[in-house]
């Protein structure tokens, strides 16, 4: 049997998260809850500030795009899959794929000057966006704003057109 010192080891935390202050406060009932902490450093927000912790225990209406930042956030997600990975190694392999398309998704959003759901609506902008995403150019528009238009006019989803793509289009699709 190896000590633990031959074995693989990955720092948990990131830098950004051994720094700054946060009060905890715990309701009487259980309820966890993080603010500010007055300190000299009052005005000082980031990624990790108080807000991120509240984002996970106590989700508000911010919460959504807090997490979303986190997840953008490639050096903490590096991270994460290296944690991942001693753990589990095929489940690693999933969120890698899951935080690559992510990644590309929001690349593909900036790119097009989407930052707003609202943005995605017309049906063409739409198509744009899903074949730049499944091919890395704008080549299926016409393959598939006709699906899109289908659903819209609530005749349902061309299930088997939409397989069709995604076969020529995702390296993985069959497995």
């Amino acid at each position: 049997q190896s000590s633990h010192e031959d074995r693989q080891q990955v720092p948990v935390l990131i830098k950004d998260l051994c720094q700054g202050r946060l009060n905890m406060e715990i309701s009487p009932v259980g309820g966890l809850s993080f603010t500010q902490a007055s300190t000299s450093r009052e005005d000082k927000e980031g990624l990790y500030d108080w807000k991120f912790f509240n984002a996970i225990v106590s989700p508000d209406e911010d919460s959504p795009t807090r997490i979303r930042d986190v997840l953008y956030d490639k050096k903490t997600m590096y991270k994460l899959l290296a944690v991942t990975k001693l753990v589990n190694a095929d489940l690693e392999k999933v969120l890698r794929y899951f935080l690559t398309q992510v990644w590309r998704a929001k690349e593909i959003f900036d790119q097009e000057g989407i930052s707003e759901p609202g943005k995605v609506i017309p049906g063409h902008k739409m198509a744009r966006l899903i074949s730049l995403f499944l091919c890395g150019d704008i080549s299926q528009v016409d393959e598939i704003l006709p699906i899109i238009r289908r659903v819209v006019a609530g005749d349902g989803l061309d299930v088997v057109r939409v397989k069709e793509l995604l076969r020529k289009h995702v390296e993985n699709y069959d497995e």
